[in-house]
C-alpha cells in the first residue's frame, strides 16, 4: 500500500479529480497549503517572493499498478511546462483500517463500485466553482 501525496496548482483541482473519480479512486483528502517549491524565499534576483497558495491531494492505494494509475491522472492533469506545477511524492503505508466497517488493509481500500454498493454521483464542487459569502 502506498500513500500518493501531490501539490498542485488550484486551477488543476477539478479536471484532477473528475480523472481520479473516472478511474474508480475515492478516499481523497484535499487541503488548502501555502509554500515555495524553490530552495529559500529569494529568487535568484535576491527579491522577495510570495508564498503560493496550492492544494494537496492525498491518498492511499493499494498496490504499484494503483498508485502509478492515480499519479498518472495527477500527472497528466496538472502538468505545466512553466514553474510551480507541483510536486508529487509517495511512500509505504504499514496499515490502513476503515473506521465504519472495520476492515483493513486492501479491503479497505476498495471501493464501493468494487463491492457493487450502488453510490451516489460524483458532483465535483471546490471553493474556485463556488463564490464565497
Amino acid at each position: 500500500m502506498y500513500l500518493v501525496t501531490a501539490v498542485i496548482n488550484k486551477a488543476n483541482l477539478k479536471n484532477v479529480l473528475e480523472d481520479l473519480f473516472s478511474n474508480n479512486f475515492e478516499g481523497i483528502t484535499v487541503s488548502d497549503v501555502i509554500g515555495k517549491g524553490s530552495f529559500g524565499l529569494k529568487e535568484a534576483d535576491n527579491g522577495m517572493t510570495d508564498l503560493v497558495e496550492k492544494v494537496k491531494l492525498e491518498m492511499v492505494v493499494s498496490t504499484l499498478e494503483n498508485r502509478e494509475l492515480a499519479m498518472e491522472c495527477v500527472r497528466s492533469n496538472a502538468h505545466d511546462l512553466g514553474r510551480g506545477a507541483g510536486k508529487m511524492w509517495w511512500i509505504e503505508v504499514g496499515g490502513v483500517e476503515r473506521i465504519r466497517t472495520g476492515e483493513k488493509d486492501k479491503d479497505a481500500l476498495t471501493t464501493q463500485i468494487d463491492k457493487k454498493i450502488r453510490n451516489t454521483s460524483h458532483t465535483i464542487t471546490t471553493h474556485v466553482d463556488t463564490p464565497c459569502s
